[in-house]
């Protein structure tokens, strides 16, 4: 299978399911980067207006910029602030 046609899937799922995949990106970003304990109800009333927030996303990526790309990129530079951070906390309690 060519690297062409490898890539078409993803491309396709993209263009038809944008608002679910910028809702699961949306989700991903805010726990990695902003969540923080809260109660059920709180949860999921933050989550519900997470989902109503991500409307304009989907607008935005239906008249052609490019959201989802943009919050991929985003989740990447995450992941990695979240295992730096991580490693940072590990070797300053090594040195207490």
């Amino acid at each position: 299978m060519s690297e062409v046609k490898k890539l078409d899937w993803i491309k396709h799922g993209i263009d038809t399911y944008p608002y679910y995949i910028i809702v699961v990106l949306a989700a991903l970003i805010y726990e990695l980067g902003f969540a923080r304990k809260l109660p059920l109800l709180k949860k999921v009333f933050t989550y519900i207006l997470l989902a109503i927030g991500c409307i304009p996303l989907t607008i935005f990526k239906v008249l052609g910029l490019p959201m989802v790309e943009a919050m991929v990129v985003a989740f990447i530079i995450l992941v990695f602030a979240r295992m730096r951070r991580t490693s940072v906390t590990r070797e300053n309690e090594g040195l207490r």
